[in-house]
């Protein structure tokens, strides 16, 4: 315990009131230097008399703004407490400015300070007892702070994805693409996210995928059903069966899992292999060229597992949609 950091802290502390008490606590902790503080989080809860969410918020803004300094065990965990202590320029006289009402600022502090709602109290530099949520009552032992806003809790971490879900499955389609068409497709590809990303740009192809389809007299909602029923990420015409091996020749039923396999195929498909600097641009050339099939999808979850954006480009390949000079895809 220091009296000599708590003076100070109620002297010159730099944060909100709400959060005054908590510094309080935490400079009950530290030494004279401002070291050694261990905190519980339970422990810094009941004290103070809110919530631990609060209490771990309230952290993570003294830390923030420089009041707080994290020394060690930042992961946590059970068993590992954060080590802090309070920063030592602030102890000898420097100055620490309160986080300004930015986006992530405004979301953390409260909702309104005082009758002005931008300042603390009435006057704008005494924490006034005007207003019943802040100033004299904000340090009471039966006070009860407002609840964080809901998009700080777990589920908002969710949203991005859901959002982006939602705008690809209402996404403007032409008329050739009935609505449930789409709505079987967005749900099956958002099932398959893990092996293909289900992105705008992916949603985008898939819609120029079906409207080529269509022109060339096959039904969107059978390439979408077959694509389903295979388990497929991409779209491709309905075929009774895939063209067998020319002139007679064998090759092994899996031919896509091994380089030999790829080579067999590529010379009966008369794909030159010394035409391609890289063997992954060959494998590309023969998969096309043989058509859909489980080789195509194998291709194209080996190489979404190294990037999104040789995904993109290896989808429109196989979708024949041409990409633009900046990266693009683009109907032809």
């Amino acid at each position: 315990m220091s009296i000599k950091i708590q003076t100070m802290v109620w002297d010159r502390y730099p944060g909100e009131d709400h959060e005054l008490l908590l510094a309080l606590k935490l400079a009950d902790f530290c030494d004279d230097n401002g070291e050694h503080i261990f905190p519980s989080i339970d422990t810094m809860a009941e004290k103070t008399r809110r919530s631990p969410r609060a209490v771990q918020y309230q952290i993570q803004s003294m830390v923030k703004r420089g009041w707080l300094l994290l020394v060690a065990n930042a992961s946590g965990g059970r068993g590992r407490a954060c080590e802090y202590r309070i920063n030592p320029d602030w102890i000898n006289g420097a100055e620490i400015a309160p986080i300004s009402a930015g986006p992530k600022g405004a979301k953390n502090a409260p909702n309104k300070k005082g009758a002005t709602g931008n300042k603390k109290g009435a006057t704008g530099d005494v924490k006034g007892a005007m207003d019943s949520v802040k100033g004299c009552n904000g340090l009471h032992p039966n006070h009860q702070e407002p609840s964080e806003p809901s998009e700080n809790h777990q589920p908002a971490r969710r949203a991005p994805r859901v959002a982006l879900h939602a705008e690809l499955l209402n996404i403007e389609l032409p008329d050739t693409i009935p609505f449930a068409v789409w709505d079987m497709w967005c749900e099956h590809r958002e099932a398959k996210t893990k092996d293909a990303p289900w992105t705008r740009p992916a949603a985008r192809v898939s819609i120029k995928k079906l409207e080529m389809l269509a022109a060339a007299g096959q039904s969107p909602q059978a390439c979408v059903e077959e694509a389903v029923l295979r388990g497929w990420t991409g779209l491709f015409p309905v075929k009774a069966e895939t063209v067998q091996a020319a002139n007679g020749t064998a090759i092994a039923a899996d031919w896509w899992k091994s380089e030999s396999g790829y080579l067999a195929r590529g010379a009966q498909l008369g794909v030159d292999r010394s035409k391609f600097q890289y063997f992954e641009q060959y494998k590309a050339k023969v998969c096309k060229l043989a058509g859909p099939g489980e080789w195509m999808e194998e291709l194209l979850r080996t190489v979404s597992r190294e990037s999104e954006e040789r995904y993109e480009a290896l989808y429109a390949y196989f979708n024949d949609i041409p990409r633009d000079k900046s990266g693009n895809t683009e109907a032809a």
